[in-house]
């Protein structure tokens, strides 16, 4: 059976002596315009995008130490480099009011300590009541003030919980506050959809900014991409909190490698000319190449600031951000916008990753160098097919179905009033 991707096998579509690169990059081409996320898909993960929204301003909106409240995307969500699969990243922007009467440098924090002591101390209604009577107010003063201590990850978590429209279209909700980025994790049920929201960060917005421009500077980013995410998710090695290489890192890899190969052609005066130099079936084979057998991961670091640069993981200045004695093999990655911070830091299977590309290599090369082995699909060979991706595919025909006779009917429509018209 043919892959979702492919609607007729290659030795119909093509003459044998086609070269097989070249059929590599066509599937490449196909394969991403199969995942590309479609209208319909868009709307679903918009009208997530508003609910969330609602139920975060609805929390903090109404409060009166918060003189902000604003909800953002970011991530595949804001740059469209999404699978069906991929998450819904959110950063939420909290600018709470200054406390008088404490240098204008007051906390939210110490304005529920103040209340919570006075209501602890002054309580009129426990005068001549009994000792359990006195007990029951005490607990539910104390879970007054825990609520009221809550921190804006809890009190959203709660609000989760609770709210109406939420409470009962959750599958998964977790709090994660012991972290370097402390976030709410869910799972919208219906949609099987995950989304994660975030406090107070802008870097995740400034990702999303850099990776559209990079997108419209470096076409061959988006489907390399879309075939690099599937790659890695089949196997279990895109999550960051399991070891393996997240979206942000891989795209810096992917922009890394491109700065690399095209000050490489203009060195050798083939830019915008040989048929390997724009062929993606070639950048694939060479993007694993690189990542799975030639970089050196004990000592190397890379930037993409200034057109893309290595970088000794050792020198003066980066040891101490980069080189991780009980991580020797973890790939060191500039954070373009925090440039003492390392991407890679938490991918500690990349050993693991970088032998998933050198396999991913080795296989594609017997497809498509001499002796080669014949197949059907080459990139088949590395991705394997889905039922989820043969139904994506009957849905995309059919959208193509229902556009086509869109625009048969509109161009009729314009034919019948010009007739009129006239």
């Amino acid at each position: 059976q043919l892959p979702p991707w492919m609607d007729r096998p290659h030795s119909v579509k093509y003459h044998r002596n086609i070269p097989r690169l070249v059929l590599l990059h066509d599937e490449i081409v196909d394969f991403a315009n199969l995942m590309a996320p479609r209208p319909d898909e868009l709307e679903t993960r918009q009208q997530l995008v508003n609910k969330v929204t609602k139920l975060v301003k609805e929390t903090f909106e109404n409060d009166d130490c918060v003189v902000k409240c604003e909800v953002q995307v970011f991530g595949s969500q804001a740059t469209k480099l999404l699978l069906p699969t991929s998450d819904i990243d959110f950063v939420v922007q909290l600018v709470e009011k200054e406390e008088e009467g404490n240098g204008g440098h007051g906390s939210r924090e110490s304005s529920y300590t103040t209340t919570t002591t006075t209501t602890t101390t002054t309580n009129p209604n426990s005068q001549g009541l009994s000792e359990k009577q006195k007990q029951q107010i005490e607990m539910d003063e104390y879970n007054i003030q825990k609520e009221l201590k809550l921190s804006p990850l809890a009190r959203l978590g709660e609000a989760l919980r609770h709210h109406p429209d939420w409470k009962n279209q959750l599958s998964y909700l977790e709090v994660v506050e012991n972290t370097r980025v402390p976030i709410v994790k869910f799972t919208h049920g219906p949609t099987n959809i995950n989304m994660d929201i975030c406090f107070n960060q802008e870097t995740g917005l400034l990702a999303a900014d850099l990776m559209k421009r990079l997108l419209d500077a470096m076409p061959p980013l988006k489907p390399l991409t879309f075939v690099l995410k599937y790659f890695l998710a089949a196997r279990g090695l895109n999550e960051p909190y399991t070891g393996g290489c997240g979206s942000f890192l891989l795209q810096l890899m992917i922009v890394s490698f491109l700065q690399h190969r095209e000050r490489h052609s203009l060195q050798h005066g083939s830019s915008g000319g040989g048929g390997d130099t724009m062929n993606l079936g070639s950048m694939l084979l060479e993007f694993f190449e690189l990542y799975g057998m030639d970089f050196n991961y004990l000592t190397t670091g890379i930037s993409i600031r200034s057109d893309g640069f290595y970088f000794p993981k050792g020198a003066k200045g980066k040891k101490e951000h980069f080189f991780h004695s009980t991580r020797l093999f973890s790939l060191a990655m500039e954070n373009p916008f925090e440039i003492t911070s390392d991407v890679g830091q938490t991918s500690y299977r990349m050993q693991l990753i970088a032998k998933s590309f050198e396999t991913a290599m080795r296989v594609l090369l017997s497809h498509t160098a001499e002796p080669v082995i014949y197949t059907e699909s080459i990139l088949a060979s590395i991705l394997p097919p889905t039922e989820e991706m043969f139904q994506r595919a009957t849905m995309y025909k059919v959208y193509k179905i229902e556009r086509q006779l869109k625009q048969r009917s509109g161009r009729k429509n314009d034919n019948d009033n010009r007739k009129r018209k006239a």
